[in-house]
């Protein structure tokens, strides 16, 4: 047998073999799939090695937290004190809205502005039920929309030092407005 013949032999062997035993149809699905990952946390990163999800847990259970392309942390999901909770921040991560439980078991939701300042607030607890709008400061709501105690509906506008200007709600089942002036003193009311 010649060299070339051999090199032609030898190789066409070489090739079935690692036809008949890697590349057989059957090696895939000889692949064993794992039931269940057991870790302490879970990073996954994108093509450049930078993380971009990380699972993990804390004292309350587990959380996903997210990150943009540059690795700031801008959004997370989890478990916490009262519950669960969601939370997004802008692109320098700083919060800017939420959505959690609170103590009693009711739900609240906060939107702020780019630097974190309240901005407005809806949730519910065991007394209250209503929606917050903040002045641009954050510091004080000046318009509030809320059920009362008996189950009827209130709006109320304030001025920027918080005083009542106007509300309008139900008060014993009838309808009721009523005016204020800058120092809170009622200036009308309907009926």
């Amino acid at each position: 047998m010649k060299a070339f013949e051999r090199i032609i032999l030898y190789s066409v062997l070489a090739v079935l073999i690692f036809y008949v035993f890697l590349v057989d149809g059957n090696v895939e699905s000889q692949v064993a799939i794992q039931e269940e990952i057991k870790a302490r946390s879970i990073i996954i990163v994108n093509n450049e090695g930078q993380e971009v999800v990380k699972l993990w847990a804390n004292k309350d259970g587990g959380i996903v937290s997210v990150f943009n392309k540059t690795g700031t942390y801008v959004a997370g999901m989890g478990a916490a004190e009262f519950g669960g909770l969601v939370s997004v921040r802008n692109n320098d991560s700083i919060f800017v809205a939420g959505v959690s439980t609170t103590e009693n078991g009711g739900g609240f939701i906060s939107v702020r502005n780019k630097d974190s300042t309240p901005a407005v607030v809806m949730g519910s607890n065991k007394d209250r039920v209503g929606i917050v709008v903040f002045n641009r400061a954050g510091t004080l709501g000046v318009v509030e929309i809320s059920a009362t105690e008996d189950d009827d509906g209130m709006v109320g506008v304030s001025n920027k030092a918080g005083i009542p200007g106007a509300v309008m709600g139900i008060y014993k089942d009838d309808g009721l407005i009523a005016v204020y002036n800058k120092h809170g003193e009622t200036i009308g009311v309907l009926p």
